[in-house]
């Protein structure tokens, strides 16, 4: 494949899948031990969720309830206390956030494995030889581990645990090691911690005078020299040896802004402050369309809701910062009569839009030196009937079906897609297989060949490609949309396989995020060329409010899953290089009539 497009691999942890509910088709080692699964693994929203009598019976540990849907885990060092289908959770009495709670399957309540593992400075692996996730401990957890399974005494011990055979490698952890601190450029202030192996943390955040602490536990190294910076929120960054178990990095803060922390999966911590937003106005341009224009270091993405009695649009803005304090003005405009902002949460900025008449959100943008959200005059459903009624153009008026001997025929300005940039998603990879189909097929393996041939035909057409991933590594759904934000992409694509429960579900579908309508017409588009070119069962397009991959873009974005592979005959489809370049086809298809549509 060609070089002159544009590559981005962004890296974080660990298993990542459907995020829908689904079982885990995988064995589970603690240490050295097979786990005897009574209730099978199961993967909610990219998290591996395990039965709470597993991490009792293998690692030792005193479970109590302290209500009907409260309980702890009282580890050695740390107690755990989480609450079924509660998102939040303690931590030695410090509160933290899951990605998803815990929940009860066959009467047996589930627990977020990753979150128990990164609390315990423990490392996840997935063992390809033995189809297994293996859970590898610290040296003093180990040690407890052993001592507690080989007492006669401890009511836990497993009857007859199996030891892990395998080549993976699961060497004891080295102590930790700060070498460097890196402010890295983007949309957003961003900082990276850098440790050679892995590190717990704590985080707070102070005011008068505003500055981030974050103390690195565990770590050896001495403190760096101050950074010095030019920069809109971080004033300054220094460190210093706390004790002789800690280093603490203060970041001296211009305002109080609120931020996360993720961590990068060989060692290391990365700190993504907000973005800055403000400077809020409304106007209708020449042709009378409506539009929301306000300043900012970056293009947020936000999720719309509509209410009634009385009429109003809310716009949440995700992960900003208000620029001014609450605002509240007037319009004089015949469906707009007040516009109201104001820092809803920490990270969300709220515009309250009062209106006498529907008016739905359908795009945004960045004009100049603002941003902008365009809106329709009308529900999201009438948007709907209206993007259905528009005619279609030939995706082929520009591209002959000979377009690939054709292209060295071509200067730039002939090329359809020339300017566009198109962010391609190959779903899962690394650590995490992805869907394993009835004959052993790898989900993550599948579509990154359709995502490359995919790009080749789009850099061919004029457009520049960004990947998140080109090869077999794992790219956390959290960065998967940043790879698109820091493009400043027109289109998101998520390349997926199906897989169900049984063998008889099979066909194509498409989801996209309801909260921005122009999803919609996107995955219509892609959806038609799939079921055509492939020649499969349409499943439809499905909404899918609750995705982060695509929700966490600003700019139009649908997953594809193509097939499913545990259906027989689908995965031998596949598994076929010809059907492959023929799915990619289809995708490429898509993206020019979405494209041409526009013009």
């Amino acid at each position: 494949m060609r070089k002159s497009g544009l590559i981005f691999i962004i890296l974080l942890s660990f298993i990542i899948s459907f995020s829908f509910s689904t079982q885990a088709a995988f064995n589970l080692y603690i240490g050295e031990h097979l786990t005897e699964l009574h209730t099978p693994l199961k993967r909610v929203n990219g998290n591996i969720l395990v039965p709470l009598s597993v991490i009792a019976d293998y690692l030792a540990v005193k479970i109590e309830m302290v209500d009907e849907t409260r309980f702890t885990m009282e580890f050695p060092t740390k107690t755990i206390t989480m609450q079924i289908d509660e998102v939040n959770a303690l931590v030695n009495g410090v509160e933290q956030v899951l990605e998803v709670p815990p929940m009860v399957s066959n009467n047996e309540i589930m627990v977020p494995l990753r979150f128990i593992a990164d609390a315990l400075n423990f490392r996840i692996v997935f063992d390809n030889q033995q189809m297994a996730l293996v859970l590898v401990l610290n040296k003093d957890m180990a040690e407890y581990v052993a001592s507690k399974l080989a007492d006669p005494d401890w009511e836990s011990r497993p009857k007859s645990p199996t030891v892990f055979t395998s080549s993976t490698d699961l060497d004891e952890f080295e102590r930790a090691e700060l070498r460097e601190i890196v402010f890295l450029d983007g949309p957003r202030s961003r900082v990276f911690i850098d440790v050679q192996g892995y590190t717990a943390y704590e985080s707070v955040l102070l005011t008068e005078p505003d500055r981030l602490f974050i103390d690195l536990i565990g770590i050896d190294g001495d403190p760096l020299p101050v950074l010095e910076l030019n920069d809109p929120i971080i004033q300054r960054i220094r460190s210093s040896r706390f004790n002789e178990n800690t280093i603490r990095i203060v970041l001296d803060l211009n305002e109080a802004t609120h931020y996360k922390i993720h961590r990068w999966p060989n060692g290391g911590l990365e700190i993504e402050f907000n973005y800055q937003i403000g400077d809020f106005q409304f106007y209708r341009d020449a042709n009378g369309i409506a539009k929301l224009a306000f300043s900012g270091t970056a293009q947020p993405p936000f999720q719309s809701t509509s209410f009634h009695s009385p009429t109003r649009l809310s716009l949440d803005f995700q992960d900003t910062t208000l620029i001014g304090g609450y605002k509240e003005f007037s319009v004089d405009d015949s469906r707009v009569k007040q516009i109201r902002v104001s820092q809803y949460t920490p990270s969300v900025t709220r515009v309250v839009l009062d209106l006498t008449a529907p008016l739905t959100p359908v795009s945004s943008g960045k004009v100049n030196d603002q941003f902008e959200v365009i809106f329709f005059d009308g529900t999201a459903e009438d948007y709907q009937r209206y993007t259905l009624s528009q005619p279609e153009v030939d995706p082929y008026i520009a591209i002959s079906s000979d377009a690939e001997e054709a292209d060295m025929d071509l200067d730039d300005s002939e090329k359809p897609l020339k300017g566009r940039v198109v962010v391609i998603d190959p779903g899962h990879g690394g650590s995490d297989p992805g869907a394993i189909g009835v004959a052993g097929t790898f989900e993550k393996d599948i579509v990154l060949d359709i995502g490359l041939k995919l790009g080749e035909l789009l850099e061919a057409a004029g457009a520049r490609v960004a990947y998140t991933r080109i090869d077999d590594r794992y790219v956390s759904i959290f960065d998967r949309p940043v790879v698109a934000e820091i493009v400043n992409a027109d289109i998101f694509i998520s390349i997926h396989c199906n897989s169900y429960e049984g063998e008889l579900a099979k066909g194509i579908e498409t989801l996209y995020s309801p909260l921005f309508l122009e999803n919609f017409r996107l995955a219509q588009i892609i959806q038609k060329e799939l079921v055509v070119e492939l020649e499969m069962q349409d499943r439809g397009l499905r909404p899918r409010p609750n995705l982060h991959v695509l929700n966490g873009t600003s700019m139009p974005s649908v997953m594809v899953e193509l097939g499913f592979l545990s259906h027989p005959e689908e995965e031998k489809l596949l598994n076929s290089s010809q059907f492959r370049a023929r799915a990619a086809d289809a995708l490429f298809n898509g993206v020019v009539r979405y494209f041409m549509q526009q013009n």
